[in-house]
């Protein structure tokens, strides 16, 4: 009687622990970031850093959200909208303290791709047909944009070129 009691508690004691489910972690979950590098407008194979460069996210016209406060870079990586199919970004470059701030604006239109990725990680937004464009005036810092990628899966490489 003894080794049936104890092969029913073994039987139980496996049923139960085979009811467990691994930890469900999620290490694969990032929406994409748009990765933009910066090259010199006469050497378009030179990567040029931006002094004073600023870009501030546009909501709506009254909203306004600082992504990249003050800094000299030659790449950075700007989330985009994932509950719309553009999003519009200000940036700014000043040269010195006694140059005025030159402003430009960028819209960044693609579509958006929900990709399911695990039971922890839930979907992930990809992008999918980018283009862009540039208004200001005859004074814009940016001279031109070229997109190297449509498809915006992941932040390793840059997508978009800009020539300054």
């Amino acid at each position: 009687m003894n080794k049936i009691h104890l092969l029913i508690l073994i039987l139980v004691a496996l049923l139960a622990f085979s009811a467990c489910e691994k930890d469900d972690i999620c290490v694969d979950g990032d929406t994409p970031l748009l990765v933009i590098r910066f090259y010199d407008v006469s050497d378009t194979t030179l990567v040029k850093t931006v002094p004073g460069l600023e870009v501030r996210g546009l909501f709506t016209p009254d909203s306004v959200l600082n992504t990249i406060p003050n800094a000299s870079l030659d790449s950075i990586a700007i989330p985009l909208r994932v509950d719309s199919i553009n999003t519009s970004f200000i940036f700014s470059e000043k040269l010195s303290d006694d140059d005025p701030v030159n402003n430009d604006t960028l819209l960044f239109t693609y579509s958006n791709k929900q990709v399911y990725i695990s039971r922890a990680c839930g979907y992930v937004a990809n992008y999918e047909n980018l283009s862009s464009s540039l208004t200001g005036d005859a004074a814009n810092w940016i001279k031109k944009i070229t997109i190297d990628t449509l498809l915006i899966a992941n932040s390793i490489s840059a997508h978009v070129k800009i020539y300054h």
